[in-house]
Formats: C-alpha cells, sequence, structure tokens
C-alpha cells in the first residue's frame, strides 16, 4: 500500500508540474505565456522597486508575418514566429525572460538593464534574426524585427507605464521603417 501511495502521489505531481508548464507556456514556441509574463515581470519590477535596481523592458514585433502568411501560408508563418524566439533566445541571458505577447508580437523582460544596455541587446537581436533568413519552399526569405525599449525607473514608475511607453517606442520603429531598435524618449 506504502508503495502505491508512493507511486500514485508521485503520479499526481509530475502531473501537476506538466499542467502548471502548459498553462505557462506557449505552445508554438516554448516561451513564456502572456499570463506566465504578467506574473513574472510583476515579480521583477516589485524587486527593482525595492532595492532601487534598473529593468528594462522590451517589445518585439516581427516585420514579415503577414507577407509570409500571404504568400507561403500559415506554416510558413508559424517557422518564421519560431525563428523569431530562437533569435530572441540566442541573444539574452538566462536571468532575462521572454513571452509571446500575441501573434507575432513578444515581449522580454531585463532585470537590473538600463535602457542602453536593453537597447543593445535589442541590437544583438535584430541583427541576429536579420542575418537568418527562412528556407521556405527553397527560396531564402528575409526576416526582421521592430523593437520598442523602456525602463524602469527612467521611462516609468509603473510596470503598465514601462510596458506601454516600450510599445509606444516599438510602434516608432515600425513608422520609421523597420528593421531597428527605438529606446522611448521621455517627452
Amino acid at each position: 500500500v506504502a508503495y502505491i501511495t508512493t507511486m500514485l502521489s508521485s503520479d499526481i505531481l509530475n502531473a501537476l508540474a506538466r499542467v502548471r508548464l502548459i498553462s505557462e507556456t506557449d505552445e508554438l514556441t516554448g516561451v513564456f505565456n502572456v499570463r506566465a509574463f504578467n506574473a513574472l515581470a510583476e515579480q521583477e519590477f516589485k524587486l527593482a522597486a525595492r532595492y532601487g535596481r534598473n529593468l528594462s523592458l522590451m517589445m518585439i514585433d516581427s516585420d514579415n508575418l503577414k507577407p509570409v502568411n500571404d504568400t507561403y501560408g500559415h506554416e510558413a508563418g508559424d517557422k518564421l514566429i519560431r525563428a523569431v524566439v530562437a533569435g530572441v533566445r540566442a541573444s539574452i541571458k538566462s536571468s532575462d525572460f521572454v513571452a509571446r505577447y500575441g501573434g507575432d508580437e513578444f515581449v522580454c523582460v531585463f532585470p537590473g538593464a538600463a535602457a542602453a544596455a536593453a537597447a543593445g541587446i535589442g541590437e544583438r537581436i535584430r541583427k541576429t534574426i536579420a542575418d537568418a533568413p527562412l528556407e521556405i519552399d527553397g527560396k531564402r526569405v528575409p526576416l526582421s524585427v521592430s523593437i520598442g525599449v523602456a525602463s524602469y525607473p527612467l521611462h516609468g514608475d509603473q510596470l503598465e507605464v514601462v510596458a506601454r511607453n516600450a510599445d509606444k517606442a516599438l510602434y516608432l520603429s515600425k513608422s520609421a521603417g523597420r528593421n531597428r531598435v527605438t529606446t522611448y524618449a521621455t517627452p
């Protein structure tokens, strides 16, 4: 009976861990989903505020998803999304984290990083992705991303404000021609 109870409790713990993993990760990319991002970002933001540390947030958006989907189909679009994630993961430290924010938009948190450092990481991400075109139907399809960066405390004293300002910087990157990194400029 003790053996069976031990085995059952082990199976239950494994199942609970699997359910938690599924509920926190994006199925297509394997990175955190928005729900997990919100909890982790809030925790990191509280630590930054408590200890007077910088924290930067980066919004990343693919410049190519719609044309790739329209030309090659949604399977190719999924391949593009996974390629963007691979480029991001190859460019960040293990203490940083990335989440799929929606569609082809991603968000990264850089604990302890000021805006200038995060912008440097953003440039590395941008270049890594641009240097790795997709192979679709025997064709090399160029990739690019637009990136916006904002940081605490320079660009806001609340997580929502910093996120909104990173999003504004992202749209400045898009409107300025795409395939670039923009740091939010305080008005």
